[in-house]
């Protein structure tokens, strides 16, 4: 395996791939060393060995040693590692959202059938009891015919507007 985005889903992510003894991870590529810091440490508290870092994705993706690849970048950097890793020949488990916009989605779509890889997109707990127990009342028509539904993400992030002007971090 290798981990392309070491932030807080692409280590928690990494955990639950470590569930599986079989799975290795061979490189960690973040641009941000605290990231990749924290990334090592994962791999050092399941025991396993220290993987290789870099910090330009493509140097995973130009590694025989690996399989596939777990993208966990900002949002907006799903799709690109995702094409560019179907077409190395890597399977693909990619963080949500998939893509940006719905071009960027079809086109996911097309490369992974034109490569024959597989990709697989993370969309947090869809497998978890409660929203499969949802579905299902859902199905059984428990809450009547379905006609509209609205979702809502609000997430307070306190630094927004409070932190300072700085210089461009290495």
């Amino acid at each position: 395996l290798g981990v392309i985005g070491c932030g807080g889903m692409g280590r928690g992510d990494l955990q639950c791939f470590f569930l599986n003894p079989e799975v290795d991870c061979v490189v960690i590529a973040d641009v941000d060393d605290a990231q990749i810091a924290k990334g090592l440490e994962v791999c050092a508290k399941k025991e396993r060995k220290v993987p290789d870092t870099v910090k330009d994705f493509r140097r995973v993706l130009d590694r025989k040693d690996v399989d596939a690849v777990l993208i966990a970048t900002p949002d907006h950097w799903h799709a690109i590692p995702t094409v560019m890793a179907c077409q190395a020949g890597k399977d693909v488990y990619v963080e949500k959202p998939i893509s940006h916009n719905v071009f960027e989605g079809r086109r996911l779509v097309e490369i992974a059938q034109e490569t024959g890889r597989i990709v697989q997109h993370g969309t947090q707990i869809r497998s978890s009891a409660g929203i499969i127990e949802a579905v299902q009342k859902l199905n059984e028509g428990v809450i009547g015919d379905v006609y509209l539904a609205r979702g809502l993400c609000y997430r307070w992030r306190p630094t927004i507007g409070t932190t300072p002007v700085t210089e461009i971090p290495e």
